[in-house]
């Protein structure tokens, strides 16, 4: 192929220091080390259009919905809760398949933090909100219940300032990421794995998550238990985002 791929960054400021922290580096042609800003407008400039549109590959069946709340049934409630409605995805969770959501413009996901910095999510949020303030598109975190709370005193921000703001919390009462690494390295050290939820587990009692949005200021909804219930819980949410007065954590 005649094609080079180009990397527009300035991150290679961060990639110095003895922890090697941004971990492995992508494989590019050309470093253009500037911002996104600046380059792109020039690169368009400079290319052509193409004669004719690269066919997209194509995609897997998923899985049929269950008659639980899972993320496959959440996936297909958020395609006709915001179909018509303009959103920026700002988080996904573990598990997310790849196929349950489709990009189509460059504001629709805004990606991962980049660092596995677990409870960024509430604040990169709340900052997407801030930027996107007025411009009709709604910031979307679909995230998890560790995630979030970890930094859920983001929702007071949001509140405070009149930032618009979608969470939709899925919520399997654990800190899973580090509950799957426990495992890991109980396997590697001999050790055993049933042990994994020690520590991780968020149970005994329940965290209601709605509740600690309602106390920062915020519309809280749920615990949301039956599939019927997620769609008029997101739609609610939904509404009371789009005028810009409120933000929202719904517990899935």
């Amino acid at each position: 192929m005649s094609a080079k791929v180009i990397q527009v960054s300035c991150d290679a400021h961060n990639h110095r220091g003895w922890s090697s922290d941004h971990q492995g580096l992508p494989p590019v042609d050309i470093y253009m080390m500037c911002e996104t800003d600046a380059a792109v407008p020039l690169l368009l400039e400079a290319c052509s259009p193409r004669a004719a549109t690269a066919a997209l590959p194509s995609r897997q069946p998923l899985p049929p919905q269950q008659d639980v709340v899972c993320m496959r049934g959440l996936a297909d409630v958020l395609q006709t809760a915001t179909r018509g409605v303009d959103v920026c995805y700002t988080r996904f969770p573990l598990g997310w398949n790849g196929g349950y959501t489709h990009f189509r413009h460059p504001l629709d996901y805004i990606g991962h933090d980049g660092g596995a910095g677990v409870g960024s999510a509430p604040g990169m949020t709340v900052g997407a909100g801030l930027a996107l303030k007025g411009s009709g598109r709604i910031p979307l975190a679909v995230l998890g219940d560790g995630d979030f709370l970890m930094g859920n005193t983001a929702i007071w921000t949001a509140a405070h300032y009149q930032i618009p703001c979608l969470f939709v919390v899925c919520n399997n009462c654990s800190f899973y990421n580090d509950e799957q690494h426990q495992e890991r390295m109980a396997v590697h050290r001999g050790r055993p794995g049933e042990n994994k939820w020690i520590g991780m587990h968020l149970a005994e009692p329940d965290i209601d998550i709605a509740a600690m949005a309602r106390s920062q200021g915020a519309l809280g909804i749920g615990p949301v238990a039956q599939p019927a219930e997620l769609l008029p819980a997101i739609e609610q949410g939904g509404r009371r985002c789009a005028p810009g007065r409120y933000a929202l954590s719904m517990c899935a």
